[in-house]
């Protein structure tokens, strides 16, 4: 699945006052055509993996008094377009990775399987949807306004085989601290459910978490809690 699919998407889950994601994506494919043709150079925006290379072209972009004047005259769509595409770069920037390229050649899987998983390595799609179903909210807090919700894995995406990449018992829907502190190790769960904190972590009751936090787990998401106590917690 390409990157625009994807970029579109990300607007549907995260920019809901966007009444038209596909308008902002195809004018990102419109921009990719622009650079080819003014600047001779054989570039589609969607198959760039660094965002240095991102940044460097935009600016050369607008510094070309054609573009500088369309985006004028077209209040500003080419510009918010660029901005918004670069937001959803940062946002998952991390995630962008040979792997997905890699699922996208895989042969043995259908277009459905691959759009699902690779949807799945950003947390959106029918694994988001699945997660917000099955906990409802945050698991820590009960937070339960699913747009500030990270729905993540629990073995990570890259370790998982492709079953796991999109099982639903591989993933907690948490708030965005919470993501990262179970994402980097500083925090786990026991098989009751019961919250572990490393002990490489400080002044955790800043962070509102403390040790009588307990989760409300599935039978099935044990053996991924396992995984990641044993090689992602850090001791």
């Amino acid at each position: 699945m390409s990157f625009k699919i994807l970029f579109q998407k990300w607007l549907v889950e995260n920019k809901p006052q966007v009444t038209r994601p596909d308008k902002y994506s195809n004018t990102i494919t419109t921009i990719s055509n622009h650079v080819k043709k003014s600047f001779n150079k054989a570039i589609d925006l969607y198959e760039i993996r660094n965002l240095e290379d991102l940044l460097i072209l935009k600016d050369e972009y607008f510094s070309n008094d054609e573009f500088f004047q369309k985006n004028k005259r077209g209040n500003r769509m080419y510009s918010r377009s660029w901005d918004l595409y670069i937001e959803f770069f940062l946002t998952n920037e991390e995630k962008i990775d040979d792997t997905i390229n890699q699922i996208h050649n895989d042969k043995t899987l259908s277009n459905l399987e691959k759009e699902s998983i690779i949807l799945s390595r950003i947390g959106q799609g029918k694994f988001r949807e699945e997660l917000i179903e099955l906990w409802k909210g945050c698991a820590i807090s009960k937070f339960e306004d699913s747009k500030f919700l990270i729905a993540s894995h629990i073995k990570p995406w890259k370790k998982s085989t492709n079953q796991e990449k999109i099982d639903k018992y591989n993933g907690l829907l948490l708030l965005p601290t919470y993501d990262k502190l179970f994402d980097l190790g500083y925090i786990s769960f026991d098989d009751n459910g019961k919250i572990i904190i490393s002990k490489l972590l400080n002044n955790f009751d800043k962070l509102n978490i403390d040790n009588n936090i307990i989760i409300d787990i599935k039978n099935n998401n044990k053996k991924y809690l396992k995984y990641h106590r044993e090689e992602r917690l850090k001791q």
